[in-house]
């Protein structure tokens, strides 16, 4: 077997058995996301909605979603 070919192989191995800190990486990019998600959607009810808009600050509404859609940008 020449070494391309043992590249090759190697390389499919890698790729039929995801190792274990793959799926911690996805895993831990879901739960980014989905935090993420969770924070806009709470910064939009308290910036929008008539009874919690009228107690808390406009400004923390703001805040949270900024931080919620910088959560979801990232990979």
């Amino acid at each position: 077997m020449s070494i391309v070919n043992e590249n090759l192989v190697e390389e499919q191995i890698t790729y039929a058995h995801p190792s274990d800190s793959d799926a911690e990486i996805s895993a831990r990019n879901l739960f980014t996301h989905q935090t993420g998600q969770a924070l806009v959607t709470l910064g939009t009810v308290f910036k929008f909605i008539p009874p919690f808009n009228d107690h808390i600050d406009k400004n923390t509404g703001q805040l949270l979603i900024a931080i919620g859609k910088k959560l979801k940008a990232t990979k």
